[in-house]
């Protein structure tokens, strides 16, 4: 959901004159989630994850992004305004609010749900489908709130395998989660990326969308046929599972959402081909998988690493030969600058003074070497050689660690510690893909990765994880959010972020710097900005805590994901979040459950004890008790004189609406009562028990010859004939078996159901105002404009001759009163479509009055024209150009078309002709009696 919700709220930074109003947003929001959903047509599950409160590991990440984009925003706005350009004077849009816990989160989750209600009520197509919503509320990665439901349906006893899965989204790490389900059936639809320039582009509107579905089941064929190779080099037994927990492993390697890339180890430099073909060589010698279904294997995890450490030598290999020859051109100095100054270090250092002394001497017998120049041996100089190359290396990757990580001395603890930290992270990203979040606490603690050459010893490690819980909502604003978004929190923490007095103002730098890192990308760089301290940003949140309102205090919780589902017996006004935007939803039929019940208790009736839930009692549930107890007492009232006084029970029930005839095993007849299907309120008060109520009319009919007496009339209610007419006839052979005899009358129905399934090819076909207008070579606003009200007044703007005002627009679309022209106009949502004869009509319309065409294309922004400006030039007569397009529309066939509103289903015409002919058909049947 979060890929949308950014797509419709701020689809290009780069354009700082871009403003966007809150309920357009949302209705773009509704309109994308519609046309998702039209195009994959789900059966039996919409699952709508928004990002709530994330693991502390994926909240670094997300707090350099916000960094970053408060800054890019700043840096913009400025050069913009260095340029001299006018900004518009409402705020921009800050992206920073969409974060679990804001105020523009609280307005989305409350829309979104009016969305669910709104299209399981009116639309068919939503009505056979449970529709899931976990909202920004519900703690976890929207993703991985997904998997989470895919992983508990797949727990239950009847779980079907062949069940099919759609994600969608764009972020490649799905591809990952996609495949740790090892569903055989698993897509992700994805919007086509326009790669060009800094950033990537996605196209605005649905409707201008490229989507691509990519079939995770061919890929796991991709994956089979890459790693084929080893099949008959192992001991072991093949299986394409394990070698795709294996692929998964590997892909984290080259950096995630959690912990950054392994040094020198980037994807557009092959990184992926290096680590399988690693990967095929060492298998043969592991005796089994790595990563066995989320636990690392720690032994061939080691073992793989070690055989992978290779390419850190041979990527330095090449810098050393570049080092020596750059340092035959300077003399002899130390090959590398960086490399000499943490040998000075190390030498510094007692603890290491005797790796020190060995690094001196190698440097001394180099220079003495090369100044003498004394020949040597190729046995003897391969040695010196080496052991020069590794004390290199040793320095080249000190230099990383003291510039990158700002350590002073890089001790063995200290490598042992990073390489520990490495794999604990590895584990975690593990277990959180395979089996969900095992620690909502840890986190990586640094910005960059350890060489893999130093991730060594790893094989004895003990793992262990604190579950912990999730922070709140406004805890996870404030860390990770910049200064320049403190107008998202409450105030009462606002001056947590600016104040010089704040315990934590460090955390909020005004400015820090970015590090590539090898990367191309600005947006992939480092945000260098320390990390938060859980312990001191609690104790520095508690006192403010005090200070929050009613309604902050509600947005700062967490609660249940909701599930909601089509109930055509149900039925009430579910009111709008925003009424002078979007309608009230006057007959909604949805149910809704909370997946997890804030609490359980029992209701005590009698004997009886029955096991009654009280999921959640929100201000919705309050006002509809308050409502539905009001009516009732002013019912009684107005109607009956009856007051009913305070009411403390409220007894749902369905009214009697008759009896049906049921037979028993012996042959008898008996009543049984039916009941309405719609449940009605009363107070408990009102309620009269224990009325027994007695019909003669039925007290004679005891068996089935009294029911179906020969010669009466009978009517079929079942399948087929239903409504079909008949007479009963003598019935003593079959009556025992509790059967009777009825010949019915059956008359020739028309056969519509051929016709049905091909309507389509008889329907009118629609199309978006931008395919008409690249057909009609105009822009997509001229054929939205003509298809409405066009307003041609008399003379001109500057001088106008009276208030009279020509329409010479189609009027094939009626917006305020929510009307449309069958055959030619058609309103899907909020879109307009038009056919071909709209088209055609255009085509003529643009061909006789081209100028008109012209002059409005110029001149958008008017609500008005006027016939002097359209046609200036002194022969030119404006008015009688108007009264022959008034005349020529008048005549014109179209005129005369009838509306409708937008909200009917009309059949058109051609199927209604087809209907007609069968009909015909059937009148020149006979009737025949079965």
């Amino acid at each position: 959901m979060n890929g949308i919700i950014h797509q419709c709220s701020h689809p290009n930074d780069d354009d700082v004159h871009f403003r966007i109003s809150e309920d357009k947003i949302f209705a773009d929001i509704f309109h994308y989630l519609e046309v998702l959903f039209r195009i994959i047509k789900p059966r039996k599950v919409f699952f709508m994850a928004v990002d709530g409160v994330a693991p502390r590991a994926k909240m670094n990440q997300q707090r350099g992004r916000r960094f970053r984009s408060a800054k890019e925003a700043e840096d913009k706005i400025k050069k913009a305004l260095e340029k001299g350009e006018t900004l518009p004077t409402e705020a921009r849009f800050d992206s920073n609010c969409i974060t679990p816990g804001t105020e523009f989160m609280a307005r989305l989750h409350e829309h979104l749900k009016y969305f669910v209600n709104m299209k399981i009520s009116t639309d068919k197509s939503w009505q056979g489908v449970t529709v899931y919503l976990s909202g920004h509320e519900t703690p976890g990665e929207g993703e991985h709130k997904i998997m989470e439901f895919i992983r508990s349906e797949k727990a239950k006893p009847h779980h079907d395998p062949n069940t099919r899965h759609c994600l969608y989204g764009l972020d490649a790490d799905l591809i990952m989660l996609g495949l740790t389900s090892h569903e055989a059936h698993f897509a992700l639809l994805r919007e086509e990326v326009r790669f060009g320039g800094k950033k990537s582009q996605r196209a605005c509107a649905p409707e201008e969308t490229t989507f691509h579905l990519l079939h995770l089941s061919l890929m796991r064929e991709y994956i089979d046929y890459e790693f084929s190779p080893v099949k008959d080099k192992i001991s072991f037994e093949y299986d394409i599972e394990r070698i795709i927990d294996d692929w998964i492993l590997m892909g984290f390697l080259v950096g995630n959402d959690f912990i950054p890339h392994l040094p020198h180890l980037h994807i557009n430099h092959d990184a992926l081909p290096l680590l399988y073909r690693t990967y095929m060589a060492i298998l043969p010698e592991l005796g089994g998988y790595i990563n066995e279904n989320g636990h690392l294997n720690l032994k061939r995890f080691e073992k793989y690493l070690t055989r992978l450490s290779d390419f850190d030598r041979e990527h330095f290999s090449e810098v050393f030969v570049d080092l020596k020859w750059f340092e035959s051109k300077v003399g002899n100095k130390y090959l590398n600058e960086a490399a000499g100054i943490a040998a000075e270090e190390a030498r510094k250092n007692k603890q290491k003074k005797q790796k020190a002394q060995e690094n001196s001497i190698c440097l001394a017998a180099l220079e003495k070497n090369e100044g003498e120049a004394t020949p040597k041996t190729v046995l003897e100089d391969e040695p010196e050689d080496d052991d020069l190359f590794e004390t290199e290396f040793r320095q080249y990757k000190r230099t990383y660690y003291m510039t990158k990580m700002g350590v002073e001395v890089v001790s063995d603890d200290f490598l042992a510690d990073q390489a520990e930290c490495y794999v604990q992270a590895i584990q975690w990203i593990l277990h959180y893909y395979y089996h969900g979040v095992q620690s909502w606490s840890w986190y990586y603690p640094y910005h960059y990765a350890p060489y893999l050459s130093d991730i060594r010893n790893i094989s004895e490690l003990k793992i262990k994880f604190e579950l912990g819980k999730p922070f709140m909502p406004f805890e996870q604003l404030l860390a990770v959010l910049p200064a320049a978004s403190k107008d998202l929190l409450p105030k009462c923490y606002q001056h947590l972020m600016i104040s010089q007095d704040s315990p934590i103002i460090e955390y909020y730098p005004l400015d820090f710097k970015t590090d590539l890192n090898g990367k191309q990308q600005e947006w992939e760089a480092v945000v260098l900005i320390p990390f938060i301290d859980e312990k001191r940003l609690l104790q520095a949140m508690e006192s403010c805590n005090k200070c929050l309102k009613e309604e902050e205090k509600r947005r700062n919780t967490h609660s249940a994901c909701l599930m909601y589902w089509y109930d055509k017996d149900a039925e009430f006004q579910y009111l709008s979040p925003w009424p002078e935007k979007f309608p009230a939803v006057e007959r909604c039929h949805t149910r809704l459950y909370l997946e997890e019940p804030h609490g359980t208790q029992k209701l005590y009736m009698g004997n009886a004890v029955p096991p009654t839930k009280v999921a959640y009692i929100g201000d919705k549930e309050q006002s509809i008790w308050i409502k539905e107890v009001q009516g009732i007492s002013e019912q009684y009232q107005r109607r009956k004189g009856i007051i009913i006084h305070e009411t403390s029970i409220v007894v749902y029930a369905q009214l009697l609406t008759g009896n049906r005839y049921q037979l028993n095993q012996n042959g008898e007849v008996y009543l049984e009562k039916q009941w309405s299907k719609q449940v009605l309120p009363f107070v408990y008060q009102t309620v009269v028990k224990d009325i027994k109520a007695f019909d003669s009319r039925f007290s004679n009919i005891k068996t089935l010859d009294d029911l179906f007496p020969p010669g009466s009339t009978a009517f079929m209610l079942g399948s087929p004939y239903y409504g079909g007419m008949g007479e009963v006839q003598d019935s003593r052979d079959v009556i025992t078996e509790g059967r009777i005899r009825v010949v019915f009358s059956i008359p020739c129905e028309p056969q519509l159901d051929p016709l049905i399934q091909n309507q389509h090819k008889y329907s009118v076909k629609y199309n978006p105002a931008y395919i008409l207008a690249s057909r009609l070579g105009v822009s997509g606003y001229l054929v939205s404009r003509f298809t409405g009200s066009i307003f041609i007044g008399r003379g001109s703007k500057k001088n106008p001759h009276g208030d009279h005002k020509a329409n010479v627009g189609l009027n094939l679309k009626f917006n305020k009163k929510n009307e449309e022209v069958p055959g030619y106009t058609k309103k899907v949502g909020n879109e307009w479509m038009y056919s071909s004869a709209v088209e055609q009509l255009l085509a003529e319309y643009l061909e006789r009055v081209p100028e008109l065409f012209n002059y409005i294309a110029k001149n958008s922004q008017e609500d008005i024209f006027y016939e002097d400006d359209i046609w200036p030039g002194e022969d030119e007569n404006g008015a009688e150009k108007v009264q022959e397009i008034v005349a020529w529309l008048k005549a014109h066939p179209v005129s005369a078309l009838s509306r409708s509103s937008c909200d009917l289903q009309i059949l058109d015409a051609a199927i209604v002709e087809k209907i007609e002919e069968e009909i015909e058909k059937c009148k020149v049947c006979s009737l025949t009696s079965l």
